[in-house]
């Protein structure tokens, strides 16, 4: 039988990995890089095997942006959590987190998908809550138009607008900062600030307060 050891690791196990500072400082490297992507891009152009890697990753970036800040804000956690002195290191895994992720959310009607799942979700649990019932006397009568496909979609629908209303506006916030984070001149400042703690994290973590060796 097929097994995949990575999925076998208990997070505790995981979050053991992430307690070296090395581990740390070569995430922040290499999600700096790929923040920075733009002015590597251009750097490496001229540089055959480099400007083809490059532009290999920046064809891939965001869905691998995506990948690697999920990553980023998973370590900042880890951080934050078991070396609360490493405050630095933390919120710069995390705000460059954030930067990778939006590049590909910020491009996504995520509110309208959002409230279509809630909308979704909403809908079958009612239904399921209600059926039951479609058999009682009195209220058999009204459960039964409830539960309609007529019913269901009316319900749907209103769930729908509801939850698009009220967490639209927070969404849209969202991502606008997402939009600022994501954008190239930032997003270059952001991942060469990455690089730079990154590389102090590696040879130097005291300086950003990292307690070594690390608290289990």
């Amino acid at each position: 039988m097929l097994q995949l050891g990575v999925f076998d690791f208990s997070l505790d196990e995981i979050m053991i990995y992430f307690q070296d500072p090395v581990v740390v400082g070569w995430v922040l490297i290499c999600s700096g890089i790929l923040a920075a992507i733009w002015l590597f891009e251009n750097i490496t152009d001229p540089i055959p095997l480099l400007g083809t890697i490059f532009d290999i990753l920046v064809k891939l970036g965001s869905f691998l942006g995506f990948i690697v800040g999920a990553l980023d804000i998973l370590v900042g956690y880890v951080v934050y959590v078991t070396n609360p002195t490493g405050t630095i290191v933390a919120a710069m895994l995390i705000v460059i987190g954030f930067a990778l992720v939006m590049r590909l959310l910020s491009k996504l009607p995520i509110a309208a998908v959002f409230a279509l799942a809630v909308a979704i979700f909403a809908t079958f649990t009612i239904y399921g809550l209600l059926a039951p019932y479609a058999a009682y006397p009195y209220v058999g009568e009204y459960i039964t138009q409830i539960i309609s496909l007529k019913g269901m979609i009316v319900i749907g629908f209103i769930i729908f607008a509801v939850v698009y209303m009220v967490g639209g506006l927070l969404i849209k916030i969202i991502q606008f900062i997402g939009k600022i984070f994501a954008w190239t001149p930032i997003s270059v400042l952001i991942g060469l600030a990455a690089i730079g703690v990154g590389i102090v994290v590696i040879f130097a973590p005291t300086m950003l307060g990292l307690v070594i060796p690390w608290p289990s």
